[in-house]
This record gives C-alpha cells, structure tokens and sequence, in this order.
C-alpha cells in the first residue's frame, strides 16, 4: 500500500424520517363533539379526514385504505361514517363512479 488515507464523511439525512403519524390542530371542539356523538367511527373518519388536510393541504381529500385500516375502518364503516357527517354537516363528499369519494370539510 502507498499508505494514501481515505477520509471518511458521516452522512446524515436531510429531513429525518418520521415514523409516527401526529394530529395537526387547532380542531373546532363542537366539531369533535359533533362527530363523536354520531354512531359507529365517525369519530375515527372525522379525524383522518382532518388529518389528510393537514397533511395534504388541500382542502379537498381522498381517505387512503391504509389510514383507515390503521384505525381498524373499515369500508363500510367508512361509507357509513361519511353519511353521518355529511348529515350533521362536517363535511361534503362529491362521488363519481369508478373514483374514491372526494371530501371537503365544512368547518367554520
């Protein structure tokens, strides 16, 4: 060997990557009260909805399978839960045929 020394460079990430979900607030307290009086997993569609708006932001959101599976919702469960909120006027859903449900929350 000619006794040439490589240096070496640590590398670490940009962004360290997130392993955990979190809930972006503020969320109006009548709305969570609102959708946790409804029957069945409102609650739990009311807030992946809430959470993919957050995210996305874009006011309009589709509710990914995995984000509900994560929240044992199932697609029942969530055509219902979509039905009760619209009913008590959380959210809108504009459904096409062939097309996940597009919702759009109605807070103040």
């Amino acid at each position: 060997m000619l006794g040439l020394r490589i240096n070496e460079i640590e590398v670490t990430p940009a962004k360290p990557a997130r392993t955990h979900r979190f809930l972006k607030g503020p969320i109006p307290w009548m709305a969570v009260c609102t959708a946790a009086s409804l029957p069945g997993q409102a609650l739990a569609v009311f807030l992946a909805i809430h959470h993919r708006v957050a995210l996305t932001g874009n006011p309009s959101v589709t509710i990914p399978k995995h984000l509900l599976a994560e929240l044992g919702v199932s697609r029942d469960a969530k055509a219902r839960a979509l039905r009760s909120l619209q009913e008590a006027s959380l959210i809108t859903v504009e459904r096409a045929n062939g097309r996940s449900a597009r919702i759009k929350m109605t807070l103040p």
